[in-house]
């Protein structure tokens, strides 16, 4: 989870210990340090900044909290290629603390202890779930795996909007010029298959934006470039959905539901 943004990486959590280690030559022109390409199975990472050596989190596999990144370590040390199986999500720190704070309380009330199930994880995400802010998770999907839909079930989802149905992930895109791509809905396809094997914070739903796809830059590329990339990519894709504001997801339900309407 990149906090501050924070990055959560599915099951994990906790604090990093940092080394006063400084390897020389490893700097750019700029004299900031490299990007470290870190692996999941390293001993340490990279310190954003100084270049110090942390040690990796990801290595406690008995944890059952989720592991907790800032987002310039996330970043520097290049996790969102090594974390390709991982469910991840970004949200702001504050909404992060409020997030466990409720899941601890919900799991005493359940009954729960924080053991290998992981009920603090569960109980954690669900209260993200209903959330009035903002956040981005990570959905991955590989196009080999695309079953289409029996004859039936395609007819009756024939009808389309005014936006741009994604061959395959069967989702129904547009530029709004909100930033990315809007979802208008999802169809029987790659993205409705994920959502069915996932929590519901993870699970992509109309209102929801695509911000970046694969190695488009989520700042920099435009809505064709990123719809470019999801229909031609070969296989792998790795999409980072952003999720509105509670206050935006009503107004644009509105917006879906007038728009069907007319």
């Amino acid at each position: 989870l990149k906090a501050g943004s924070s990055q959560l990486a599915s099951d994990f959590s906790a604090s990093q210990l940092s080394f006063p280690l400084l390897a020389m030559g490893d700097e750019d022109d700029d004299g900031r340090p490299k990007p470290n390409k870190a692996n999941i199975d390293d001993e340490f990472l990279r310190h954003p900044h100084s270049g110090a050596y942390i040690r990796n989190p990801l290595l406690d596999k008995s944890r059952s909290t989720p592991i907790l990144f800032q987002a310039p370590e996330f970043q520097h040390n290049c996790l969102e290629e090594a974390l390709v199986e991982y469910n991840c999500l970004t949200v702001s720190e504050h909404s992060y603390r409020e997030m466990m704070r409720q899941g601890s309380q919900s799991a005493l009330a359940g009954g729960s202890s924080s053991a290998p199930t992981s009920p603090l994880a569960r109980a954690a995400l669900s209260t993200l779930g209903k959330t009035s802010k903002e956040y981005e998770f990570v959905v991955n999907v590989k196009k080999s795996t695309y079953v289409p839909p029996r004859a039936g079930r395609r007819r009756a989802e024939q009808k389309q909007g005014n936006g741009t149905l994604v061959d395959k992930l069967n989702i129904e895109v547009a530029d709004d010029h909100g930033g990315g791509l809007r979802v208008e809905d999802v169809k029987e396809g790659l993205i409705a298959a994920w959502n069915r094997r996932q929590h519901p914070v993870f699970q992509v739903r109309p209102g929801d934006r695509v911000v970046k796809a694969n190695g488009t830059d989520s700042y920099k590329a435009t809505p064709a470039q990123i719809l470019e990339e999801m229909e031609q990519a070969s296989d792998t894709l790795r999409l980072l959905f952003r999720r509105p504001p509670t206050e935006r997801r009503s107004s644009i339900s509105m917006s879906s539901q007038l728009a069907e309407t007319l």
